[in-house]
């Protein structure tokens, strides 16, 4: 037996192992269940609804005039297009744009060779019909002499007659045959139809042009017309006025010319190209200084027979399917959209005929950025300035003002 006492056995120590936190794809789980625990804790904040800043006005009736300023320019009363009564090659032309040509007064020549032909064989005609009708007279007197004597019958007689009718006829129908070819020789030569100013060439020279064809036009002197074009949609609020006012854009040293006008004529039918009316404004008592061709605006004025409502033209919501106002409910400060029809125009501002009425409160500042039913801050209106008071100037920085303080101690 062994005597040796047992000693315990030893177990090796080792030291406590701590894990560290999970990472990976199971980290970035738990991220998001615990962000959406908390997110599931806390409260919802409401939405905050939007108000817009407007300005607004009370429609009230008023009385008001239609007004309208068209542009136009001036021209001549009579403008004739003049061209030859025969055709030919244009051989000469003897005036220019802007030429005053008199009455009577040769414009233009063609190539008359072939009338000036054309005239004499007229001529010879005639001649051989007056030799043919003074035959057929002599013939006829010895005649008549031998029926008195009783050599010839009466029917004998009565043929020698008819011939001679037909002699005569022949021979005015050479006559005016010759006057026609005459005409036409004089018809090669173009000339002025009275005094006036050439305005346009329609021909040059070594043109062959037709009869009738214009080659040149003539504005006639007298009276100066201003020529617009009204609108179809103005035409029966402007169709009323007749006396208006005419400014020429060229005015003289003093600054624009205004003179008085009156409408002498609207075209019954809208011009082609342009869908308006051509209208026609005589000048009253012009200055000699008014050319042809000059720019005018013509203002049309006059009063309304009734009171109207008037909108400014910024409060007018214009969309695809027609014209809108908004319009604030003071209860609820909110807009909502009305349509409306446009009557006419008085000066900057619109005539409303439907849709609104006396006593609305329509938005006339931010109509494009409302929607309907949208709460709305009314803005007060913009002051005005004081009478006699100066404006605010900008605030100078200390360098510039300090360059005007040392000019004008250097003036000084």
């Amino acid at each position: 037996m062994n005597n040796k006492s047992k000693q315990p056995r030893q177990v090796p120590f080792s030291e406590p192992s701590i894990r560290s936190p999970a990472t990976g794809p199971s980290a970035l789980a738990w991220t998001v269940a615990a962000v959406a625990l908390l997110a599931a804790c806390a409260k919802a904040v409401p939405p905050t609804e939007e108000v817009r800043p407007v300005r607004v006005m009370t429609v009230a009736p008023a009385s008001t005039t239609a007004v309208a300023e068209l542009s136009g320019e001036v021209r001549p009363r009579v403008e004739s297009r003049v061209g030859f009564q025969v055709t030919g090659r244009l051989l000469e032309r003897k005036v220019d744009v802007g030429q005053r040509v008199a009455a009577g007064q040769p414009l233009a020549v063609l190539d008359g060779a072939d009338y000036k032909l054309g005239a004499a064989a007229a001529q010879a005609q005639l001649a051989a019909a007056r030799v043919d009708r003074d035959q057929q007279r002599l013939d006829v007197k010895r005649f008549e002499e031998l029926h008195r004597q009783g050599f010839i019958s009466g029917a004998d007689l009565e043929r020698r007659r008819a011939q001679l009718d037909a002699a005569e006829a022949r021979h005015d129908s050479a006559a005016a045959q010759s006057n026609v070819s005459g005409n036409q020789v004089g018809y090669a030569v173009l000339r002025a139809p009275g005094a006036g100013v050439v305005t346009a060439v329609d021909a040059e020279v070594g043109q062959v042009v037709a009869a009738g064809q214009s080659v040149l036009r003539i504005a006639q002197g007298g009276e100066r017309d201003v020529v617009v074009g009204l609108p179809e949609s103005r035409l029966a609020a402007l169709r009323r006025i007749s006396e208006v006012t005419v400014t020429l854009w060229a005015g003289g040293p003093e600054g624009a010319t205004v003179l008085r006008g009156r409408v002498r004529e609207i075209a019954p039918l809208a011009d082609a190209a342009t869908r308006t009316f051509p209208t026609r404004i005589t000048l009253i008592d012009p200055p000699a200084e008014v050319a042809l061709g000059m720019t005018a605006t013509v203002r049309f004025e006059a009063p309304l027979p009734q009171s109207v409502i008037t909108a400014p033209l910024q409060a007018l919501l214009r969309e695809a399917d027609g014209t809108y106002v908004w319009k604030l409910d003071a209860a609820t400060s909110t807009v909502s959209r009305h349509a409306v029809q446009v009557a006419t125009v008085s000066g900057n501002d619109l005539v409303l005929a439907t849709g609104v009425q006396a006593g609305d409160v329509i938005v006339t500042a931010g109509v494009h950025q409302l929607k309907p039913g949208q709460k709305v801050r009314v803005l007060p209106p913009p002051a005005a300035a004081a009478p006699g008071m100066a404006p605010i100037s900008r605030p100078q920085s200390p360098a510039r003002g300090a360059t005007d303080a040392a000019s004008s101690a250097k003036k000084g």
